[in-house]
């Protein structure tokens, strides 16, 4: 999997670079990776190399939204309650419902609808740090979803960078 976000990672530098984002981190998440897995990489795009993993949960979709699902189905449809593949800017920083989280704008037309459909990143105390394989993940309605103690990794990282760019592939 790090292998796949490294080669990901050279190519979202040059992005990063010509389009005026943050060219020293990045995020990816491979939902190709089971969701027991770690698939959530926060990655040092200057080293070229994974600053810290974890697992983290994906939509679940609309019709089974009770059911966990371990691979992840995909959508950018309002209501959908689905994953949306594409880079997104990790736009304003605010408290919500499960604490912390920061908005998503999508780039991509694969996730341009992100910010209407109020999926963000955040942390839930369902969600777990270590991985869990066989077993899947809780499912979220669209949201890319770390466990507490990650978002607070996460939030630090944040807090020090600023136009990061999340990628979301499969």
């Amino acid at each position: 999997m790090l292998s796949r976000v490294a080669e990901r990672a050279e190519a979202l530098k040059v992005f990063c670079r010509k389009e005026g984002y943050n060219t020293r981190v990045a995020l990816f998440i491979d939902l190709a990776c089971h969701s027991g897995r770690r698939r959530f990489v926060a990655w040092d795009l200057e080293r070229n190399m994974a600053i810290f993993t974890s697992p983290v949960s994906h939509g679940s979709g609309s019709e089974r939204s009770h059911v966990r699902s371990a691979y992840a189905r995909t959508s950018n449809e309002d209501g959908s309650h689905l994953s949306s593949l594409g880079r997104a800017l990790v736009a304003e920083r605010y408290d919500g419902r499960y604490g912390v989280a920061y908005r998503l704008d999508g780039i991509d037309a694969t996730n341009s609808n992100l910010r209407p459909r109020c999926v963000v990143l955040h942390g839930w105390e369902h969600t777990t740090s270590y991985p869990i394989w066989p077993l899947a993940t809780v499912g979220s309605f669209g949201c890319p979803v770390l466990s507490r103690r990650m978002m607070r990794r996460v939030d630090e990282l944040l807090q020090r960078h600023e136009r990061v760019i999340l990628d979301i592939f499969k």
